[in-house]
């Protein structure tokens, strides 16, 4: 489709081409719509109709499947993750790139969405993140590591890579929360058509509370951080909201996840009501009178001492919970450090269990 591509920062000058496709993030001030088109779930979006989607990688995909026709001359994005990797992958090599769309496509997700992928998109997501998170610790240019990136691709995804066993092993927290729901030692139950209740009990929390109120960043590698990574949750829950609950000494932990996708510009998923996320992507507005009535409930029925914060401008922490995204409710100190409470599992659930319907 096209054989050179720039890594162009916002404050560069827009390079010597005259028409530019702009892949996961937006062309911003060098962005010409008389020439150029966005391949992109950025906010603010100039993406044609006709190829937005989920991640930007999969808008890219939609574009080899219906090019507009031209001498695009130039493939240009202007940061680091495995989307933004994947995305000019696909248009640079399209061949192997179309083999194994859905694989690329899941391993985007995976980082972007903390979404779910099968084996192969595992290995991808998890090599691609590793590699570029130690490239980016010796300095090297952005421009290089996308280099040796598109060199190591092929490799993640059949398992040829000199890495390969190292990989494996890092993915094996990921392979054990599948596990631990799949024998129903963490339960999963249906609360409602958008809700989705885990509970993870004291035998499987352990001492362990720290990997349980763990909330993973951005394109975060899979590790031992986190005891259920939200990746397995969506295996089955993409599109739910999710509530954690996790026996503590004396009560409950509780934490209510969005799906990991709100944050962008997305095509045919679904979206909480309420939710609008501003233009920098990291701050939101929410306005769901029925989810604020029910933090309210929980908290007239708390007796443990803290607070139900939720990031919707409402109660107390809630910009602090903005940066805990795709967390949006807890139980906290007055820290902001997760708290117990002292509501049952079913009790959170039935104050919760209506709102999203």
């Amino acid at each position: 489709m096209i054989d050179r591509f720039l890594i162009v920062a916002s404050g560069d000058l827009r390079p010597d081409a005259h028409r530019i496709l702009f892949c996961d993030g937006s062309g911003g001030r060098h962005y010409r719509a008389e020439t150029d088109i966005e391949l992109s779930h950025w906010r603010p979006n100039h993406t044609p109709a006709q190829f937005r989607a989920g991640t930007s990688t999969e808008i890219c995909f939609r574009f080899l499947d219906t090019p507009v026709t031209g001498p695009w001359t130039l493939a240009v994005n202007n940061h680091l993750d495995v989307d933004g990797l994947l995305s000019v992958y696909a248009l640079i090599h399209p061949r192997h790139a179309l083999e194994h769309r859905k694989t690329i496509i899941q391993a985007a997700e995976m980082g972007d969405f903390w979404g779910w992928g099968e084996p192969p998109a595992q290995r991808l997501f998890q090599g691609l993140t590793r590699l570029m998170h130690q490239r980016s610790e010796e300095n090297l240019p952005t421009q290089s590591i996308y280099d040796e990136v598109f060199e190591r691709a092929a490799g993640f995804i059949d398992a040829s890579d000199p890495d390969r066993v190292a990989v494996d092993e890092s993915l094996e927290p990921l392979r054990q929360g599948v596990a631990l729901v799949e024998r129903g030692a963490i339960q999963r139950i249906e609360r409602g058509h958008r809700l989705t209740q885990y509970l993870l009990p004291a035998e499987v929390v352990g001492l362990a509370l720290d990997r349980v109120v763990y909330v993973p960043g951005f394109n975060e590698a899979i590790s031992s951080a986190a005891l259920l990574w939200p990746q397995v949750r969506a295996r089955w829950d993409s599109q739910r909201v999710c509530l954690v609950s996790a026996e503590a000494p004396g009560g409950w932990h509780h934490d209510l996840w969005f799906p990991g996708y709100l944050w962008a510009d997305t095509e045919h998923l679904w979206r909480v009501p309420g939710i609008h996320f501003n233009n920098d992507m990291q701050t939101y507005d929410l306005s769901l009178a029925r989810l604020t009535a029910a933090v309210q409930g929980l908290q007239r029925m708390e007796t443990a001492t803290g607070t139900w914060a939720l990031g919707d401008g409402t109660t107390p922490f809630h910009a602090q919970l903005q940066s805990c995204f795709p967390v949006v409710l807890r139980f906290v100190d007055r820290d902001v450090r997760p708290a117990v409470s002292r509501l049952t599992p079913e009790t959170v659930a039935a104050e919760l269990c209506d709102v999203f319907e």
